[in-house]
């Protein structure tokens, strides 16, 4: 069975990226008080191995010369116009800048915290898992994490959907 694939493109992507598998984890820590959010998918590639993909979210814009950064000192979002947010958008409380329909029209007169996507292949489920529990400092040293809940509910579902998982999940797994 062939399967069509799942498109994903936002402003911020380069490129489109296109996923020929089927979903079988799925993980968020949105909440209806936070204007910030990840969520973890993965993927059983029709070609065999796994896809991870992460996405981190935000609803926050900034002024367009903000003092806001980033830990890499980096200026928070990207240039974007008032048409790129969405509805829901709010305004930095650090910036402070204008609502939207106070803003005038164009690019480059707000910065946007557009979704940031990060896909990782992998062959096994232990590199999914690494991949979700293990940070790697610039500084060379290794840290494991214990596992959130969106991690803990990605790898449930992966467990329930792919016999492979079943070492991974945090509760017993029935078939």
């Amino acid at each position: 069975m062939t399967l069509s694939p799942v498109r994903v493109f936002d402003k911020g992507m380069k490129a489109p990226v296109e996923i020929v598998g089927t979903r079988i984890g799925f993980g968020t820590s949105r909440r209806d008080d936070s204007a910030a959010w990840a969520e973890i998918r993965v993927y059983a590639l029709e070609a065999g191995g796994y896809l991870l993909h992460r996405t981190g979210y935000s609803l926050v814009y900034h002024t367009a010369r903000t003092t806001c950064v980033t830990r890499e000192q980096r200026q928070r979002g990207e240039p974007a116009s008032v048409d790129d947010l969405p509805d829901d958008a709010e305004p930095c409380p650090k910036c402070r800048p204008r609502d939207p329909q106070d803003l005038p029209d164009g690019d480059g007169v707000i910065r946007y915290e557009f979704p940031r996507h990060t896909f990782d292949k992998c062959d096994t489920p232990q590199q999914v898992v690494e991949k979700l529990t293990v940070i790697r400092n610039r500084d060379g040293s290794i840290h494991t994490m214990k596992n959130s809940q969106p991690v803990s509910d990605c790898l449930d579902q992966c467990a329930h959907n792919d016999q492979a998982f079943a070492a991974f999940a945090s509760k017993p797994v029935t078939f």
